[in-house]
């Protein structure tokens, strides 16, 4: 499943350089400029960091949890978004598309992931 960026955001920018999937923008508009879906409802006037869960893996294949969530000062800004479901085979399958280049470790999986 995708994760989301709460309405708690602080803009600071600490998660930005930490997504292997560059799935976060700094406004809504920048990630539906580029042709990505931000789920109804977030970034609402673009104010509030976005994650696109076209590119978000939750950091599975990568990390043993995720990067924005781990770096965020804001406790409980980056929350798993039940609207995108997705199990770790499609989350591995996904960072292995994105990332043809990075070595993705099928152990790297997190707690939090839906099977």
């Amino acid at each position: 499943m995708a994760l989301l960026i709460t309405s708690e955001c602080i803009s600071c920018g600490a998660c930005l350089p930490e997504c292997p999937n560059e799935a976060i923008f700094e406004t809504r508009g920048d990630a539906e400029g580029k042709g990505y879906h931000v789920g109804e409802g977030q970034g609402e006037g673009d104010s509030i960091y976005v994650i696109t869960h076209d590119r978000c893996t939750e950091c599975v294949g990568h990390f043993d949890e995720p990067q924005c969530a781990a770096v965020c000062p804001v406790d409980n800004c980056c929350i798993a978004d039940p609207a995108y479901p997705e199990t770790t085979d499609v989350l591995l399958e996904k960072a292995k598309t994105l990332n043809p280049e990075k070595a993705i470790d099928p152990a790297k999986v997190w707690s939090g992931v839906r099977n």
